[in-house]
C-alpha cells in the first residue's frame, strides 16, 4: 500500500465547505517516482515546478562539472546517484511546490492506487460530515427510565456464584 497526501487548491477555504465539493484535489503519492527518476526535466516541466527545475539544473551542472575533473566512471556514478536521489524526493518537492502556491494538506490516505485513494478519502470525508438533526423539544422526548438497583436473592451473571450454587 502507498500513502497519498491529499491537497486542496488555494481557492478552497474553510468558509466554502468541505473538500469533497472540488474536483481539483491533488492526490500525491509518498514514495519513489520512477518517471521523475527516468525523465527528471520532463517530469518537472509537466508538473510546473519552475523553481525546483532551476535548482535541479544548477545542482546537476555543478555535480557534472566536479565529476568531469575526476573521471568518466565517477561522472556516471554521480549522475546515477543524483537521479536516484531526485526520484526519492520528487513527490516531496511536488508537495512543497504546491504549498508555496497556497495549496494545503486536507488529509492522508493509504491505498493501492490513486483511484482507490480518491474513493477512500471521499468515503472518510462523507462519514465526517453529518446530516442535520431535527430539533426535538424536551417535552416531546420520552422520559428515560431510572436505573433501579436490585437487592435480594437474584442470580448474578459473571464470575460470582448465585446463592443456590454456594456451599
Amino acid at each position: 500500500m502507498s500513502t497519498y497526501v491529499v491537497m486542496a487548491p488555494p481557492e478552497f477555504d474553510d468558509v466554502a465547505g468541505d473538500p469533497r465539493q472540488t474536483d481539483r484535489l491533488a492526490f500525491i503519492p509518498d514514495g519513489f517516482s520512477v518517471l521523475a527518476f527516468l525523465f527528471a526535466v520532463i517530469w518537472l516541466l509537466v508538473n510546473r515546478m519552475w523553481l525546483v527545475l532551476l535548482g535541479y539544473l544548477a545542482a546537476t551542472l555543478v555535480i557534472e562539472l566536479l565529476a568531469l575533473s575526476v573521471s568518466q566512471e565517477a561522472m556516471a556514478v554521480v549522475a546515477l546517484f543524483t537521479s536516484i536521489l531526485f526520484g526519492l524526493e520528487a513527490q516531496a518537492l511536488r508537495r512543497w511546490s504546491l504549498e508555496r502556491k497556497g495549496w494545503r494538506v486536507v488529509g492522508i490516505v493509504d491505498a493501492l492506487n490513486k483511484s482507490e485513494a480518491e474513493l477512500r478519502f471521499l468515503h472518510k470525508a462523507a462519514g465526517q460530515v453529518s446530516p442535520p438533526r431535527p430539533q426535538i423539544d424536551r417535552q416531546q422526548r420520552p422520559a428515560s427510565q431510572p436505573i433501579i438497583p436490585r437487592i435480594g436473592s437474584e442470580q448474578v451473571v459473571g464470575l460470582t456464584l448465585g446463592p443456590e450454587t454456594r456451599q
